[in-house]
Order: C-alpha cells, then sequence, then structure tokens
C-alpha cells in the first residue's frame, strides 16, 4: 500500500505512469497496488499531482521474492498422478484463471475499517502463499493462503462488499469472489456450500459459505486469495496492513 504523508487530497497518484485508485486510510491518502509473485522487480516510480499543480516524486524498491519448491500429487478424483491428469489440471487452471480475472469491480470503494479473518479462531494456516508445487513436469504457484478448517466451517466476508462470482470449479471447487472496490477482491475456495447468491451486498463478518474439499485438494481446508488489480498478492501481507495480524501456527 502506497501512503501520501503531508496532504489529505491529490489530483492524481501513478505508479510508473499508471494511474492508481486512491482512498483515504488513517486520514492518508492511500492506495492499494499489487505486485506478481514472478513478475518485475526493481525500482519503480511514484508520482504524485498536487492540487495546486505541483508533482512529488518517490522511488519505490520492490525486492525479488525466493520461491520454494515442494511436491504436490493430483487427487484420485481427478485423474491421479498421471501425464493426462497433469495436462488436463494445466489446461483448466488456465481457463479458471481467465474466468477470475474477469470478475468485475466497483470504481468506489466498498469496504470500512480493518478485515477480518475468514474464518473464526483457533487459526492454523496449513500452506502460505508463494511456494511453487511441483506436479510432474508443472510448476504451480500457490497464490493464497490455506487455513485448517474441517468440512462445514463457516466462511466469513473479510468486510463488506458484493459478490460478484459464486461457482463450482473444477480445481478450485465451489469458489465465492467478493469485490471490495478499486480492484479488489478476497476470493473463499475448496467451499462445501454457499450461503450468498450472486449480486448480493454483504456486509463484514456475514456468513458467505462453508469450507469444504471441492476441487483440488488433498485435504478439506480453505484457500483464502487476494487480488488487487488482477493480481493476487500475499494475505498475511495485507492483513498485517489493512487487517487483523495472522498468528501463524502451520503445522
Amino acid at each position: 500500500m502506497i501512503v501520501v504523508n503531508g496532504i489529505t487530497t491529490v489530483k492524481s497518484l501513478e505508479l510508473n505512469g499508471k494511474e492508481l485508485k486512491t482512498f483515504v486510510h488513517g486520514g492518508k491518502v492511500s492506495a492499494l497496488i499489487g505486485f506478481d509473485l514472478r513478475g518485475s522487480f526493481g525500482n519503480f516510480l511514484i508520482e504524485a499531482e498536487l492540487e495546486d499543480g505541483a508533482k512529488v516524486q518517490e522511488k519505490l524498491a520492490v525486492g525479488k521474492r525466493y520461491i520454494a519448491v515442494a511436491p504436490l500429487g493430483i487427487p484420485d478424483k481427478l485423474g491421479g498422478d498421471t501425464p493426462e491428469a497433469e495436462q488436463a489440471l494445466i489446461n483448466t487452471l488456465i481457463e479458471e484463471g481467465k474466468l477470475i480475472s474477469a470478475v468485475p469491480t466497483s470504481a468506489e470503494k466498498l469496504w470500512e475499517g480493518e478485515f477480518r479473518l475468514p474464518i473464526n479462531a483457533p487459526i492454523t494456516i496449513t500452506d502460505t502463499y508463494g511456494y511453487s508445487r511441483q506436479t510432474g513436469a508443472s510448476s504451480i504457484s500457490h497464490k493464497g493462503t490455506d487455513f485448517r478448517a474441517a468440512i462445514g466451517t463457516p466462511v466469513y466476508a473479510m468486510n463488506s462488499g458484493i459478490v460478484r462470482f459464486s461457482r463450482f470449479l473444477r480445481n478450485y471447487g465451489n469458489t465465492v469472489i467478493l469485490d471490495h472496490g478499486l480492484g479488489l477482491h478476497t476470493v473463499y475456495m475448496h467451499l462445501s456450500e454457499f450461503e450468498v447468491p450472486l449480486g448480493k451486498e454483504v456486509g463484514k463478518g456475514e456468513l458467505i459459505g462453508k469450507t469444504g474439499d471441492t476441487g483440488y485438494v488433498l485435504g478439506p481446508h480453505l484457500h483464502l486469495s487476494i487480488r488487487i488489480g488482477g493480481i493476487s498478492i500475499d494475505p498475511e501481507k495485507f492483513m498485517e496492513i489493512l487487517g487483523v495480524r495472522v498468528l501463524k501456527s502451520a503445522q
């Protein structure tokens, strides 16, 4: 998140020439940006144009992230560990990614205050964001955080927003996507049940579904992805900035 200190309004805010959507957070002009896990790194130019036409520039340094690799097999329900199942997995992941990337967003900020966790305590994180799952000859990035949860555990909206996506996907299972505006989406995967219809406005803490083991999973859990401008970011880092801190208890 970019925060502009010392002023309360700006005419525009850009990152490498691309205009960012701004909002007020903690009384300061702010903007959310996402950097792809495997994307560019280095120095990025931030430029704010003030109301009087003056411009202020700063550089944002983005470092390269270490990407760990761990093996992950394909469950029998999706064909098992065969070359044919691997190819089907890759092909359908691409198609499902296109569907998720096409989910619309409001031009207005829809959330208020801090984001909450999608499930209630106790929290156990079983898989973190940012490593590659080696599946046969393919490498699949894990762009989310997995929470241990028995089938039927209530899943809650992390903040207010609109249900923009609610359907079954072969690999991601039953999936709900909430739009919080300004390009910010929270994505809840592998659900056993839907509790909200498409297009519904929901409040923070509202029940939106129940956890399950649908899709490409080896056991029941909740996979949470957070996307900014179509880019999946680290949910734990997001929560450190805009929500409650996640206490890791991964085993």
